[in-house]
């Protein structure tokens, strides 16, 4: 066994268990030696000393009277979001490519991070005009409708200021309170040359396994592509694959 090899073996196992801990239906239950062998495709005798390595280290315990294993005390709440943002760009790709597939059109998925939005991918559609894009880039949250969706579904907090960046662009609370509540109620955020005069965008929330909100995914076009009477169809098939996205995570949203 390589060092490379055992080490993505070693955050396999930390994956697994953050899955574990983010199920209400697992939680505290601990994953079997057997399981975690069967997901890494080794022995037991391997797996048992990967994660007795992650013991000593103290990032993972023996469940409480049980056979399992789950999160230690080593993995402290900061590092948990990296953990469950890997493990959602994985699952999101087939999505965002199935968006572009859908609507011809650039597709991103995005968290919240630090008062903005954090895009953690994108698939790039082959049309010559096209958004150009980067994935790992944060954008504002009160002009975009990934920051807008995640400000409407309780990911992040309304910004103190509502800078300008269009003449499009919502900049006082009222306004932004209202379109948050449009948006609750129509289940989709869109970027109506809010953030560029040539670019609109849509997005809606993805939900997790405890039926809340966890992050949002949409598309980028450039506006004379996307027209206001392309947005309902285009909508709609945001809407669509988020929710498809949602029942893949293991939860869709709940009424």
């Amino acid at each position: 066994m390589s060092t490379i090899q055992s080490l993505e073996r070693g955050l396999r196992i930390l994956d697994l268990l953050a899955e574990a801990d983010d199920d209400p239906m697992r939680r505290g239950r601990g994953v079997p030696i057997a399981v975690l062998a069967a997901e890494l495709d080794v022995h037991r005798t391997s797996a048992l000393r990967l994660i007795r390595t992650l013991v000593a280290a103290g990032f993972a315990v023996p469940a409480d009277g049980r056979s399992g294993y789950r999160l230690g005390p080593a993995m402290r709440r900061e590092t948990m979001p990296g953990i469950a943002t890997q493990r959602l760009k994985r699952a999101a790709r087939a999505y965002l490519e199935a968006l572009v597939d859908l609507t011809g059109e650039c597709a991103h998925v995005a968290v919240a991070d630090g008062g903005r939005a954090l895009v953690i991918d994108d698939v790039e559609t082959d049309n010559p005009l096209r958004v150009v894009l980067t994935s790992g880039r944060h954008v504002a949250l009160h002009c975009t409708s990934a920051g807008k969706a995640l400000l409407a579904f309780g990911l992040a907090d309304i910004p103190a200021t509502l800078p300008g960046r269009t003449a499009n662009t919502i900049t006082t609370r009222v306004a932004l309170e209202a379109e948050l509540a449009r948006i609750r109620e129509e289940g989709v955020a869109v970027d109506d040359e809010e953030n560029d005069e040539y670019t609109r965008c849509i997005s809606a929330p993805v939900y997790g396994p405890a039926g809340r909100a966890i992050a949002v995914i949409g598309i980028d076009a450039p506006s004379v592509r996307l027209t206001a009477e392309r947005i309902p169809e285009a909508a709609a098939h945001v809407a669509a694959v988020a929710a498809k996205l949602s029942t893949a995570l293991g939860m869709a949203k709940t009424a």
